[in-house]
């Protein structure tokens, strides 16, 4: 790990410092040249002190580039994969001016627990016991019981409740989401019914718009056509009809006439015939007699009568020689007696009346010839008087069709008449007229269906607009035609669909309301997601403890192997003691007892780092700094020296620079900022490249 670049702009006396430092390097300048400027900067950076520790205002630029395993790393960034130490053991890799000391403001143990975390890649420097009571703490352990506190169980309890109610709802939805998959595979159906039924509506209004636009020709064609028709009018037919028949009545009107006379003088005569015959019933009194019937003698009456008076004249006899009492039968035979003279007197009087009906009928027979019987006599005689009347009657209509027809128009105010109809329509006879106007009859029906057709389908009936919003309706032809018989079978298809997704959708939603309102759950993905989370954090929470416990075990374990490393950075071979002893000639080995430095010299004789000279003692803490990053970066390390020598004399001050020659043989890099000039030719000597500021 070195630094390959630095670069400062505009910080306190510094407006531009760019620099490739080399391995052994060496920074030289006077007081307010920008020395201290270039060390605060390195600190903010590479250590992650705050503003407050930097003396002038934020350097417009800074950026601290360091190579470490092949890849370079540039400093401050968001986020970086190098790990640089923080806290007290920043000290390994920066000592300030006259000041070497490794120990922070805080106690002494934090950096040697420092040390260890470095060691063994825990982080920042905290002690063991610290990480290990951290660890329990961070995950709500108690140390001394190794139990979760009581506000962690109860969160752990309330959170187990939780999963076991969210692991219910999630068992419940395992049908729900099978209902809304059928709902989905429903729906999409249903979309494909519509879309069906919208390809059919767009067929439809294609073939209404083709249907509305031929219409709509076709009324144009037939409403010009009847323009060529508006002079055969039916007014010219029924005067031509009227003329016609006039002048076929003035043609007629002649032979009517001599028939009509004719027919009038037939009934002349048959009237005075009629008239005599009614004289004659007049003379002879006939209708006197229209009102008798004819009557008939009848024989059975009168044979019954004689046979009655026969036994009443038997029985009156017999009174006499038997008990019959003589007043009874005097009695019956006088009644028989009156009853035999009564059916005489009505035969005799029927002979009479026969004798004066044939007189009658001979007369009557004279007058209707072919009259059988009396009894036709009234009916003759009314007969005739009707006949008379409706002969007179018939006679007077005659003469009146005599006196019309000798009053008829002539023939040539008739022809004048017809010539001018012709010249009107330009027609030489009345068939072509009426060939014709049925012609444009015709046309004014198809056009009038035509119309009430177009203005029924587009519901108006100004023809003038027409055009216009049959123009608008148009419809591009469809791809396929499809088949419109199937459009009630597609409807009630997608009805009973619609039936369906509306029960799911109704037992879907039932289910989301009752049973989410219950658990108090959004949606299924978020009770999804919370339930793992759930069961991830419970199941955490035993890693937890059981990692908490794991960790207890092994940092008690690293602990004493830890301890075991430092006291190999404090003796043996390129140890603390041998740096030391290499520097001093008089100390030789080096112990830590209480978290302190004690050191031996030749005779045997312990010192505390408090007994030492503050030389010797910044000398013995550069010498630990050596010796430690040799071993904690054991690829190189950087090491940022600020006049750390001052209070060497010159021997010693040597020795140091040949134990940095020797450390910087170990592949690391020393940065060395001075203003004393004798540090700087010192330097030079064992090959650090010089660097003058200002």
């Amino acid at each position: 790990m070195k630094i390959k670049r630095i670069l400062i702009e505009n910080y306190g006396p510094i407006e531009k410092f760019d620099l490739a430092p080399a391995a052994f390097e060496l920074i030289h300048g006077l007081n307010e040249a920008g020395k201290t400027a270039i060390v605060e900067v390195l600190n903010y950076v590479l250590f992650k002190r705050t503003v407050k520790d930097l003396r002038y205002e934020k350097p417009h630029t800074m950026q601290v580039e360091i190579e470490d395993g092949g890849k370079i790393h540039k400093l401050p960034a968001k986020e970086t994969l190098l790990q640089l130490p923080a806290g007290d053991v920043t000290n390994l890799l920066y000592v300030q001016g006259s000041e070497s000391s490794i120990f922070g403001s805080r106690d002494e143990a934090s950096f040697w627990d420092g040390i260890k975390s470095m060691l063994s890649s825990v982080g920042k420097g905290i002690s063991f016991t610290k990480l290990d009571e951290q660890v329990f703490e961070a995950v709500d352990l108690q140390p001394k019981r190794e139990t979760w506190k009581r506000e962690k169980q109860l969160r752990i309890d309330e959170e187990n409740k939780r999963k076991a109610g969210l692991e219910v709802y999630l068992k419940q939805i395992g049908d729900i989401e099978k209902k809304e998959a059928e709902l989905a595979d429903l729906m999409d159906e249903n979309k494909e019914l519509r879309k069906k039924l919208d390809d059919m509506e767009l067929y439809k209004k294609y073939r209404n718009y083709k249907e509305l636009s031929n219409l709509y020709n076709r009324f144009t064609e037939i409403r010009t056509e009847l323009q060529e028709y508006e002079r055969y009018k039916r007014d010219y037919l029924i005067e031509w009809q009227r003329l016609e028949a006039e002048r076929r009545a003035c043609l007629d009107a002649q032979a009517h006439l001599e028939e009509k006379k004719r027919e009038a003088g037939v009934l002349e005569k048959d009237i005075r015939e009629l008239k005599t015959k009614e004289e004659m019933v007049k003379e002879r009194d006939l209708k006197s007699y229209s009102g008798k019937p004819e009557q008939k003698p009848k024989g059975v009456p009168i044979i019954f009568s004689i046979a009655l008076l026969l036994m009443a004249v038997v029985l009156f006899v017999a009174s006499f020689f038997t008990r019959i009492p003589l007043l009874f039968s005097s009695s019956f035979l006088a009644a028989a007696a009156l009853i035999f003279l009564y059916f005489f007197y009505r035969l005799r009087k029927t002979r009479r009346h026969l004798m004066d009906t044939d007189v009658l009928l001979q007369q009557a027979q004279e007058i209707f010839s072919d009259m059988a019987s009396l009894s036709e006599l009234s009916a003759r005689i009314d007969k005739l008087e009707e006949e008379a009347i409706r002969k007179e009657t018939l006679l007077q209509e005659k003469n009146k069709d005599v006196l019309r027809f000798s009053k008829e128009k002539t023939l040539s105010d008739i022809d004048a008449k017809l010539s001018v109809l012709r010249n009107k329509t330009g027609l030489a006879e009345m068939p072509d007229l009426e060939e014709k106007i049925a012609k444009r009859a015709r046309i004014e029906e198809s056009l009038t269906r035509l119309n009430a057709n177009i203005s029924e389908r587009l519901h108006e009936t100004d023809d003038r607009k027409w055009g216009r919003l049959i123009g608008q309706m148009k419809t591009i032809k469809p791809d396929k035609e499809p088949d419109l018989d199937m459009e009630m079978d597609i409807k009630h298809k997608q009805d009973l669909l619609q039936e369906k997704i509306s029960a799911l959708t109704r037992e879907i939603r039932l289910f989301r309301e009752v049973e989410q309102a219950k658990y108090e759950i959004a949606n299924d993905r978020a009770a999804f997601v919370e339930y793992a989370e759930l069961d991830k954090k419970l199941r955490n929470y035993r890693l937890e403890k059981k990692a908490a416990l794991a960790v207890r075990q092994i940092l008690s374990s690293m602990s004493s192997e830890l301890d075991e490393f430092i006291e190999e950075i404090l003796s043996g071979e390129d140890s603390l003691s041998d740096y030391f002893n290499f520097v001093t000639e008089r100390y030789g080995q080096v112990t830590v007892t209480n978290h302190d430095f004690v050191v031996t010299d030749t005779a045997a004789k312990n010192y505390v780092i408090a007994d030492l000279s503050s030389g010797a003692r910044d000398q013995l803490l550069l010498c630990f700094r050596m010796a430690a990053l040799r071993r904690v970066y054991p690829d190189g390390a950087f090491l940022i020296l600020d006049d750390a020598f001052i209070f060497a004399d010159w021997q010693r001050r040597q020795r140091l620079a040949q134990l940095l020659k020797k450390f910087l043989e170990g592949g690391n890099q020393v940065i060395y900022l001075t203003s004393d000039d004798h540090t700087r030719d010192l330097f030079a000597e064992y090959g650090a490249h010089i660097t003058i500021l200002g």
